[in-house]
């Protein structure tokens, strides 16, 4: 019995390096593809380890990049957007969706031809720019980290106030522990609503090469708004789904300008 264990055992760690060098084999191919300049098949490479791994900012980056140097800005946008979603923080991803985004900005004005409407999101309000800054550009696991450092020292400023005798420190310990307790329950409110947003479904890329938003959920609507170009990011506003809940049509947004209805098949949900 003893024998078999130990072979079984030795086997599944055999098999396990095994898998470990398959992947890395794999992605040593997509680099190389890249490298050599088959940025298509090198896009394919990345996305299939991406479908064995899972996500990761940096394995989404190659794949945006790859995208965009074959010309797909769609899926560019796509994984750009999925990859600053995962780490805000990281500047060249950062830098490359802000490229992106002006660029189909410059397109979609061309698609205008002279007429005077907005093509770029509504202006940040005050409340926008605060909800952006703490879930949208920081992690969650950042501000959660941070509200169980401000509730430790708060836990050290009740201890301080309870065993110390000396009164400055008592003062300090209480007021400093009151005043760390309402910052960690902030940071993890703040924890919140940044996997909130982490884990919404409410943005979406334009796929499709051009196209215009329409009026109503129907192949037969007219177009509400001029033609739109692959890449545009939008915001979902609502949805139509079929008998089975399976969406057909999002209602989709750009600014107050730009609002109506595309086929579910022309969007990618970020």
């Amino acid at each position: 019995m003893l024998p078999k264990l130990i072979i079984s055992f030795l086997f599944c760690i055999v098999l396990t390096f095994s898998v470990k060098a398959a992947e890395s084999v794999s992605t040593d191919v997509a680099d190389r593809l890249y490298e050599n300049g088959d940025y298509a098949k090198a896009a394919e490479a990345y996305l299939s380890i991406a479908e064995v791994d899972g996500a990761s900012p940096g394995l989404y980056y190659n794949l945006a990049t790859s995208y965009a140097q074959s010309g797909d800005y769609g899926n560019a946008m796509l994984y750009y957007s999925r990859a600053n979603r995962l780490d805000p923080s990281n500047k060249d991803i950062r830098n490359n969706l802000n490229y992106f985004e002006s660029k189909i900005e410059d397109s979609n004005r061309a698609e205008l031809r002279g007429k005077k409407i907005s093509v770029t999101p509504d202006p940040e309000t005050f409340f926008t720019s605060a909800y952006r800054l703490i879930a949208k550009d920081v992690r969650y696991d950042v501000w959660a980290r941070l509200g169980v450092i401000s509730f430790i020292l708060f836990l050290g400023g009740v201890a301080v106030y309870l065993f110390c005798s000396n009164v400055l420190l008592r003062k300090t310990g209480f007021f400093g522990g009151i005043s760390l307790f309402f910052i960690s329950v902030m940071f993890t409110v703040f924890a919140f609503m940044s996997a909130s947003y982490f884990d919404s479904h409410d943005e979406a890329v334009l796929m499709a090469y051009k196209t215009p938003l329409l009026i109503e959920p129907s192949s037969d609507s007219k177009p509400a708004t001029n033609q739109l170009c692959q890449g545009t990011r939008l915001e979902i506003i609502a949805e139509e789904t079929d008998v089975e809940g399976v969406p057909t049509w999002y209602k989709v947004r750009l600014n107050a300008d730009i609002e109506g209805w595309l086929r579910s098949t022309d969007i990618a949900v970020i």
